[in-house]
C-alpha cells in the first residue's frame, strides 16, 4: 500500500497544533486594556459610591462586549483566534483576573516556542521520505522473505521494536506505514504499547493512516463493484481487497468477522459469474478454511483437482480434508496429482515431509526409531 502525506504549508491559516503569535502590538494591548478597565470597574464596584456595584457589572458586561466584538473582527481577518478566545472566555467570568492569565499564557507561549518543534514539521518527521540505504534494504530483504540472508541489514521489524533505540523504533513505524503488509502488525502493536510516548502516539498515527488507505480502498472498489454489478472481476477485487483488510490484525475481533462476512459474500457472487476463474476458486476456499467452514471450502475446491495446475489449490484442498477428517481422500490426493504431489514433485521445505509421511514414502532409520522409542 502506498499513501501521501498531505501538504501541511497548503492548509490555509493556522494548524491546531501550531503554537500562536503572542507578540503582537494588537493583541498584547487589547488583553492590557481590557484588564485595566475591568479592574477599574472591580475598584468602583468596591467603592462607597451609590449604585456602584450596578455600574461595575454594566461596565464588566460593555469590556465583555466590546472584546467579542475584537474577536469577531480578528475572526473576519482570519487571525489567529485561540488566545483571543481565551481572552473573551476567562475574562467573562474571572474579569481582570482573566486577562491576566491570558498575558502570562502569551508570554509562556513566547518563551516556549522558541523551543518546541511545530505541528506540521512534527506530523511531517513521522512519515519521512526515506531514500536511506539501510531502511531500505531491511524492507525488501523482509518483504522477499531473505531477512536472515543478509545479517548487515540488522534485525526484523519486530525485534527493532523490542531493542532498538526511540529513533530506530520511529523509522521503523514510519516504513511500516508507508509499505505496510499483515506481516508487520506485530511491530505496529508493539510501538502502541511502548514506553517511549513519542513512539505511542507515532505508532496510533500510523495505524490511524493505515486504516484510512483501507478504508479510501475499500470505498473506491465498492463504487466500481456497484457500477458494474455483473463484472465478476471488480466484485472480487473488492472481496479481495475486504479479505486482506480482515487479515492485516489491526481490527476488533467483531469487526474482523463482519468484514470477512463481507468478502465471502464477494467471493461467492463473483464466482457465480466466473465459474471458470481458479483464482476466485482459491481465494474462496482459503477464505472459508480460515473461517471454518471446511466442508464447503473442500466442495469449492474439488472441481479443480483434477486439472489445476497451481499447487496451492490442492494445498488447501488437502487442508480441507484433514480439518473434515477425510483421511482416505487426502492419502489418495498424491496418487490422483503426482506430477504435483508425488515424490518427485517440487514442494515447499514446510510441507514436503508431511505430504511424504501421507504418501507412507518417508524413510525411518532403524537407530533412529529406537532412539525415539526409548524415549
Amino acid at each position: 500500500m502506498t499513501g501521501s502525506v498531505p501538504d501541511l504549508s497548503e492548509i490555509g491559516g493556522p494548524l491546531a497544533g501550531d503554537p500562536p503569535d503572542p507578540a503582537t502590538a494588537e493583541l498584547a494591548a487589547a488583553t492590557l486594556a481590557a484588564g485595566l478597565l475591568d479592574a477599574g470597574a472591580l475598584a468602583l464596584g468596591l467603592s462607597d459610591i451609590p449604585f456602584a456595584v450596578a455600574f461595575a457589572a454594566a461596565l464588566h458586561l460593555l469590556i465583555c462586549a466590546l472584546v467579542g466584538l475584537w474577536v469577531r473582527s480578528r475572526a473576519r481577518r482570519r487571525r489567529d483566534l485561540r488566545l483571543a478566545g481565551l481572552l473573551l472566555v476567562t475574562i467573562v467570568p474571572l474579569g481582570p483576573l482573566g486577562a491576566a492569565c491570558t498575558l502570562a499564557t502569551a508570554a509562556l507561549l513566547a518563551l516556549f516556542s522558541r523551543y518546541a518543534t511545530g505541528f506540521q514539521d512534527w506530523y511531517l518527521s513521522l512519515f519521512p521520505d526515506s531514500e536511506i540505504g539501510p531502511a531500505q534494504e531491511l524492507y525488501e530483504l523482509i518483504v522477499t522473505g531473505r531477512e536472515n540472508a543478509h545479517l548487515v541489514a540488522g534485525e526484523s521489524f519486530t525485534d527493532v521494536m523490542s531493542v532498538g533505540s526511540p529513533q530506530q523504533k520511529q523509522a521503523v513505524i514510519a516504513l511500516v506505514a508507508r509499505h505496510f503488509r499483515p506481516a508487520f502488525t506485530p511491530a505496529l502493536k508493539a510501538g502502541l504499547a511502548d514506553a517511549d510516548p513519542s513512539v505511542r502516539v507515532q505508532a496510533a498515527t500510523a495505524t490511524a493512516r493505515v486504516e484510512h488507505e483501507f478504508n479510501e480502498r475499500w470505498l473506491a472498489l465498492d463504487h466500481a463493484a456497484r457500477a458494474r454489478s455483473d463484472d465478476a472481476a471488480s466484485l472480487a477485487a473488492l472481496a479481495r481487497h475486504l479479505d486482506d483488510y480482515a487479515f492485516c490484525g489491526l481490527l476488533d475481533a467483531n469487526r474482523e468477522a463482519e468484514i470477512r462476512d463481507k468478502a465471502l459474500d464477494g467471493y461467492r457472487r463473483s464466482l457465480e459469474l466466473a465459474e471458470d476463474d481458479d483464482g476466485i476458486r482459491l481465494d474462496l476456499g482459503r477464505l472459508l478454511l480460515r473461517c471454518g467452514l471446511a466442508a464447503e471450502a473442500a466442495a469449492r475446491l474439488e472441481p479443480l483437482v483434477e486439472r489445476t495446475s497451481d499447487s496451492r489449490i490442492l494445498f488447501w484442498y488437502a487442508e480441507s480434508l484433514f480439518q473434515l477428517g477425510r483421511f482416505t481422500e487426502l492419502r489418495a490426493l498424491p496418487v490422483r496429482r503426482p506430477d504435483l504431489l508425488g515424490g518427485g514433485a517440487v514442494l515447499p521445505d514446510a510441507l514436503r515431509d508431511v505430504f511424504a509421511l501421507w504418501r507412507d514414502d518417508v524413510p525411518v532409520l532403524p537407530d533412529t526409531a529406537g532412539k525415539e522409542l526409548a524415549a
